[in-house]
C-alpha cells in the first residue's frame, strides 16, 4: 500500500475487509509477538471506556500504512516532521468507527482530550494522563513497536478491528430483557439500581429514563395533547449549540418548546444551577422547566426563593425534584409500566453513549 496508490480513506477500508474475513472465517490474526499482542487486547477490552485513545491508535496506523515514511509518534503538524492527526481522525478514522457501530468519540476527535492533545511525541516518555496506566502503556508501546520495532502496523490494526468486529457482534445480539407486569415500586427499584452503577456512561441514564417516561407520557395525558418528545442529542452536544435548554424537549403542534428538561447525574441542585439554566431560559417561551438530579436530597424548599424568581422575571413554572421521585409520579400516571420499560430498554438499545457492560447490568438487575 503505497500514497500514489491509495487514499488513506482506501488503506482503513481495505484492512477492515481484511478483519472481517479473519473474524467470519473464525481464523487467527495475524501473529503479533509478545507483549503486543497483549497490548492490543489491553486496547479492545477498553474500547468503551477510552474511545480516544481507540480513535487515534487507529489513525496513527493508517497513517503509518498509507505513508510508511512518517514518523507518528509527531503526531501534530507543529512537531518536527509533524502531521495533523486530529484532521485525519476528524476526517476518516471517527467516522468509520461511527459508520461501522465501534465505539467513537461523539466530539469528533480524539485529540480533543487532554491526555492526548498535548504537543509532545507520543514516545514512551509521553507525559499525558492517559487512564488507566495499562491503556497508557498498551497504546504508547506499539507506536513504539510499529515506529521503531519493526513491528506491522498492518497486523496490528487487523487484530484491533477483529476484536472490536467480535464486541460489536457480540453486543447487536445482546437481547435485553423486557420484565412486564411489574408494579410502579417494582419497576422504580429496578430503574434506581441501574442508575446507581459506578461504571463509564452512567450518566446518560437519568437522561435515558427520562426521555422514556415523557414519550408515554405525552401519548396518554391531556395536558400534552398534540406533543411531541423531540430525539434525544448526544450527551455531550452543547444546548447553545442546538438552540434548546436541557437535555429532554417537548414541543407543541406549532414546534414551539412546551417543556423542558435538565437532568443531573450524582449532581446537587444549588442555587447557581438553577440560575445558570434560567440564564438559557429568559428568551425561550417555555411554560414549564424541570431541574431534576439523581443525587438524593431530602428536601428542595430552599429553592423557592430561585423558584419565585424564576416565575416573577420568566413566568415559567420551575420544577425542581429527584429523577426517581419523578418517574414514581408520571408511572402512576400511565396506564402500563410495560410502556415505559419498553421505550427505556430501546432508549438502551440505540443510544451510542450506553456500554455493553451497562446493559448486561440491565439484564442482571432485572433476573435479580
Amino acid at each position: 500500500m503505497t500514497e500514489q496508490e491509495l487514499t488513506e480513506q482506501d488503506v482503513l477500508n481495505a484492512v477492515y475487509q481484511q478483519a472481517l474475513e479473519v473474524y467470519q472465517n473464525d481464523e487467527s490474526p495475524p501473529d503479533l509477538p509478545s507483549p503486543y499482542s497483549e497490548h492490543v487486547g489491553v486496547i479492545v477490552m477498553h474500547q468503551e471506556q477510552n474511545r480516544a485513545v481507540l480513535a487515534a491508535l487507529t489513525t496513527l496506523l493508517v497513517k503509518k500504512l498509507h505513508t510508511p515514511a512518517q514518523d507518528i509518534r509527531q503526531h501534530q503538524v507543529q512537531l518536527e516532521g509533524g502531521f495533523s492527526g486530529r484532521g485525519l481522525d476528524s476526517r476518516i478514522v471517527t467516522p468509520f468507527l461511527r459508520e461501522q457501530r465501534f465505539p467513537f468519540m461523539q466530539s469528533g476527535s480524539g485529540w480533543l482530550t487532554r491526555s492526548l492533545e498535548q504537543s509532545r511525541p507520543y514516545d514512551l516518555n509521553y507525559p499525558g494522563n492517559i487512564r488507566p496506566g495499562a491503556v497508557k502503556q498498551a497504546f504508547l508501546t506499539l507506536i513504539d513497536g510499529v515506529q521503531n520495532q519493526g513491528l506491522s502496523a498492518e497486523s496490528v490494526l487487523i487484530e484491533i478491528l477483529a476484536g472490536l468486529i467480535q464486541f460489536r457482534d457480540r453486543n447487536i445480539n445482546l437481547i435485553l430483557s423486557r420484565p412486564v407486569n411489574l408494579s410502579v415500586a417494582q419497576v422504580v427499584d429496578k430503574i434506581r439500581q441501574h442508575l446507581g452503577l459506578q461504571m463509564p456512561g452512567t450518566a446518560r441514564l437519568p437522561v435515558l429514563a427520562v426521555h422514556a417516561i415523557l414519550t408515554i407520557l405525552t401519548r396518554e395525558i391531556g395536558r400534552y395533547a398534540n406533543c411531541v418528545v423531540l430525539p434525544l442529542e448526544h450527551h455531550n452536544t452543547a444546548d447553545a449549540r442546538i438552540d434548546l435548554i436541557g437535555d429532554v424537549h417537548i414541543v407543541d403542534a406549532n414546534n414551539t418548546l412546551f417543556e423542558g428538561y435538565e437532568v443531573k447525574h450524582n449532581i446537587p441542585i444549588s442555587s447557581g444551577l438553577i440560575q445558570t439554566s434560567f440564564e438559557k431560559l429568559r428568551t425561550t417561551p417555555v411554560q414549564r422547566f424541570y431541574i431534576l438530579t439523581t443525587y438524593h436530597h431530602d428536601t428542595y424548599a430552599e429553592f423557592e426563593p430561585d423558584i419565585r424568581q424564576v416565575a416573577q422575571e420568566h413566568g415559567c413554572q420551575l420544577i425542581v425534584n429527584g429523577v426517581a421521585p419523578t418517574l414514581q409520579y408520571y408511572l402512576r400516571l400511565i396506564g402500563s409500566t410495560r410502556e415505559f420499560v419498553n421505550a427505556y430498554v430501546t432508549n438502551l438499545e440505540t443510544d451510542p453513549s450506553v456500554t455493553y457492560r451497562i446493559k448486561q447490568v440491565w439484564n442482571e438487575i432485572v433476573a435479580s
